[in-house]
């Protein structure tokens, strides 16, 4: 059987032990939110990263629109021209055999 002073003993031991846990299970914890912390405030920057990127992308995209349009109106004037310039020498001969 123990003695009292050593069941005193045992119980400081105990209390010492279970004090340091509690410190290094606080210690954890604080990481632990500090982690959670910095990932949180990285996720709210990715967020707003992306939608600017998101806001410019649309703004691209409307310039592009844009230019598609010019470019197909260009197309068109572009075979109206090949029309009229395959016309040009039937419309010289014409010219010619009037004379």
């Amino acid at each position: 059987m123990m003695t009292v002073e050593e069941l005193v003993r045992e119980v400081q031991s105990l209390k010492q032990r279970v004090d340091l846990a509690e410190t290094r299970l606080s210690q954890v914890e604080g990481r632990f939110e500090f982690v959670s912390g910095q990932l949180r405030d990285i996720q709210l920057y990715q967020h707003a990263k992306f939608s600017q990127i998101d806001a410019r992308l649309d703004k691209i995209d409307g310039r592009l629109d844009r230019v598609d349009g010019r470019l197909d109106r260009v197309d068109k004037r572009l075979d109206e021209l090949t029309a009229e310039v395959r016309a040009l020498p039937r419309a010289i001969a014409e010219l010619i055999a009037k004379r």
